[in-house]
């Protein structure tokens, strides 16, 4: 956390972040508790994304775009048609099945970021669907060290374009409510 803290600077006032009464609301909905880096970064960034482009999924929002409990019902329905259509190319099962993707983010090209949900919470894995594609890219990496990666460029995700990330990273905080 400390060094995606120096890469990308949390806003000063994070919107939606949730108290602890909030997030067991959350978990008793979806039937499980989140990764705690995916928890530490809602309450120190809040709602929003990373240079305009990628946009963190957060359960305290009225937005639909960047709901979590809406995004992630929209894109696990959309999966679960792709799947059904072309079972050859889809692998993956959603959760709640054991072992299948959660969504936790999506890019403005229509990529879509999962968590593998394998093993232990806080080790489960990152796994990146490439926009109107059956092409994945799995990385053994929790959220906050995926996302500083890709932002320092030390990792170089294919489905996300050349120009991202800028040279600067920049979180850009969305204040658009909380919603249950």
């Amino acid at each position: 956390m400390d060094k995606l803290l120096k890469t990308l600077i949390p806003p000063e006032n994070p919107h939606n972040t949730g108290n602890e009464e909030q997030w067991q609301g959350i978990f008793n909905i979806i039937g499980t508790k989140l990764p705690s880096d995916y928890m530490r970064f809602i309450q120190t960034y809040g709602t929003g994304g990373i240079d305009n482009f990628l946009w963190i999924l957060t359960p305290f929002v009225k937005d639909k775009n960047v709901n979590f409990l809406s995004r992630q019902k929209e894109i696990t329905d959309a999966y679960i048609q792709s799947k059904t259509n072309f079972p050859q190319f889809y692998k993956h099962n959603v959760y709640p099945s054991a072992g299948g993707l959660l969504p936790w983010a999506y890019t403005d090209n229509g990529d879509e970021l999962y968590w593998l949900t394998e093993g232990k919470l806080d080790e489960w894995k990152i796994v990146v669907y490439e926009s109107r594609s059956p092409e994945s890219y799995t990385y053994p990496l929790n959220m906050m060290d995926f996302l500083y990666q890709i932002i320092t460029r030390q990792l170089v995700c294919d489905a996300f374009p050349d120009d991202f990330p800028s040279d600067v990273p920049e979180f850009v905080p969305v204040d658009v409510g909380w919603e249950l």
